[in-house]
């Protein structure tokens, strides 16, 4: 349990315990199914942070819960659009998306990624998407980023996604899956959260 001494005022106190707080909400959401659901885990994956290879870069919590359901049902339209336009499994796209943002089109990260898919400026840019946080064209372009990734790696999905949350230049230096434990839980996190949305829909 993280306490503080409501006597202390350090210069970014109250923005840390903000952070514990938003952490522990987040806890709350997750089920027993989702992996790494202890406080450890997700605040080594909510703040980037991994005990054996230090700060990577922010993986967000998975998005489960009512409010979260809520919000990728009324993308659904919008999700199945842009996974048929590029060819790439409707599942697999609302998984990302569920990981990345819990279908908040106006998130954003510490480290600066935005809107459904958490593209970063320099991502987004190339792709086109000038309003990162306008739904229609986060999703047409992190949808068409991860066919792009998808295509590199020959189909290879686990690669895809790796590269989607590390980079490609990344998964090409090590010739695969980063050796790093905060990219292994999320390319898992988001195939078990892949398959979950397959059962919805086949259910």
């Amino acid at each position: 349990m993280v306490a503080f001494s409501e006597g202390v005022r350090c210069p970014g106190m109250a923005r840390v315990q903000a952070r514990i707080e938003e952490i522990r909400k987040r806890i709350d959401l997750l089920d027993e199914e989702t992996p790494g659901g202890r406080f450890e885990a997700v605040l080594e994956r909510t703040l980037g942070i991994d005990s054996e290879s230090g700060p990577q870069e922010e993986t967000p919590a998975p998005g489960l819960g009512r409010n979260a359901d809520e919000r990728l049902g009324a993308l659904q339209s919008l999700i199945k659009a842009a996974a048929e336009r590029y060819g790439v499994e409707e599942n697999l796209v609302r998984a990302v998306v569920r990981m990345e943002s819990g279908g908040n089109p106006g998130a954003v990260s510490e480290a600066g990624a935005m809107g459904l898919m958490q593209l970063m400026p320099s991502t987004a840019k190339g792709l086109g998407v000038n309003d990162p946080f306008d739904p229609v064209q986060n999703l047409d372009g992190g949808v068409r980023y991860l066919r792009q990734l998808l295509d590199r790696y020959g189909g290879n999905e686990a690669l895809a996604l790796a590269a989607y949350h590390s980079g490609p230049s990344r998964v090409d230096r090590y010739g695969g899956i980063p050796p790093f434990p905060v990219v292994s839980r999320y390319v898992k996190a988001v195939q078990a959260l892949a398959r979950k949305e397959s059962g919805k829909k086949e259910g």
